[in-house]
This record gives C-alpha cells, sequence and structure tokens, in this order.
C-alpha cells in the first residue's frame, strides 16, 4: 500500500515546517491551496516557499488550479441551509474532470516512488479540504491517507474528525 501525507501550515514556524517534512522523509510538497499566498505568514507565498523547500532538498509543486479547495467551476459546491452557504463538496469535485486529472497526476507521482505530501493553510485536517475532499477520494485499498496533526502526529483517514462538514450539508 501506497501512503500520501498531508499537512497544514497555519501557525507553524518555517523551521518547525521543515522539521516535520523531514521527520516523516517527505521528498515532494505539492500545493493545494487555490491561492497560494499569505501575508500572515510570507514564508508560505509559492516563490518563497519553493526556495526554503529546495535548500532542504524538498521539490515544490503547485496543483491549486486542480485540487484546490476553491475551484471555480460552482458545481463543485452544495448548498448548506445551516450555514447559509455554499460548501465543497467532495462527490462533486469526483465528478470534475480537472479534478480527477490532478488525482492522476497526484497518482503517478506516488507511483514513481516520490514520498508525497499534501499542503494547506489550515491546520486541522478535518477544517480543510484536504480531508473532507482529497482524503476521501484517495483513501482506499491502494493509498492510505496520512495526516501529519497539529503535534506532529500522524492521523489516518479514518481518524480525523468530519461531523461539522457533514453536518453542514444537511
Amino acid at each position: 500500500m501506497r501512503e500520501v501525507f498531508t499537512i497544514g501550515y497555519g501557525g507553524r514556524e518555517t523551521d518547525d515546517f521543515i522539521a516535520l517534512l523531514n521527520e516523516y522523509e517527505i521528498d515532494t510538497l505539492v500545493d493545494v491551496r487555490s491561492q497560494p499566498y499569505s501575508r500572515f505568514a510570507p514564508d508560505f507565498c509559492k516563490e518563497r516557499l519553493s526556495a526554503i523547500l529546495s535548500r532542504s532538498g524538498i521539490h515544490y509543486e503547485f496543483m491549486g488550479h486542480a485540487l484546490g479547495g476553491r475551484p471555480n467551476d460552482s458545481g463543485c459546491y452544495t448548498y448548506s441551509p445551516q450555514r447559509k452557504k455554499k460548501l465543497l463538496d467532495a462527490r462533486k469535485c469526483e465528478s470534475k474532470a480537472f479534478y480527477r486529472n490532478g488525482i492522476s497526476q497526484l497518482k503517478q507521482a506516488m507511483s514513481s516512488g516520490r514520498r508525497i505530501v499534501i499542503m494547506c493553510s489550515e491546520l486541522e485536517p478535518h477544517e480543510c479540504h484536504r480531508g473532507y475532499v482529497l482524503g476521501k477520494t484517495l483513501d482506499g485499498d491502494e493509498i492510505a491517507v496520512i495526516h501529519i496533526g497539529r503535534d506532529g502526529e500522524p492521523l489516518s483517514q479514518s481518524q480525523i474528525r468530519e461531523t461539522t462538514y457533514q453536518e453542514a450539508l444537511l
């Protein structure tokens, strides 16, 4: 079984973030932010992060256009009466060609033996599309999704809590 990791950088210092990636022996970071910039954490802006990772021997790849949490396609969302807004819906994303192509590219990179972490900004995987969308799509018989938690602990896809998001869809 192959593994793919996920991590959120929110609130982490750059050195601590790199140390976690090294602890998990990550060689490739796939950035799945729709907009790969942060005014609160400038080291995590696309260009600067790519340079920091490169100095640490980690390859940076941006895939937010295909796997980001805010796709431009309005057909990827379900209206939540409880929250009075549209929320990203895993089933709807999986029906879109751009998303399926992004997942295919990710799986191909994994097949080449690369040790990949999927990164977004939210620290907690159950509050991020990497947990309630990407994790649902990828986790299965051939791939184990391992989320790197707040304190660096590994969490399986089945361990993360999805109730907040699921309740919102009701």
